[in-house]
């Protein structure tokens, strides 16, 4: 769960890793703000994405 480089804790990269051990754990050691090696894409993960109609083309 800590990052190696800042020993920080990572973000989380599903709703299910928000837990309230994950909560405590950045309280007392921080959030990680490292540059990731690449972008997260949610959609990657199966989470769900709100698109707009607007974005949909209608």
């Amino acid at each position: 769960m800590l990052c190696l480089t800042c020993n920080r804790v990572r973000p989380a990269r599903s709703p299910a890793e928000y837990t309230v051990v994950r909560a405590q754990a950045i309280t007392v050691h921080g959030l990680c703000t490292c540059a990731q090696p690449g972008a997260w894409l949610p959609e990657a993960y199966g989470v769900a994405v709100a698109v707009s109609p607007s974005d949909r083309g209608g």
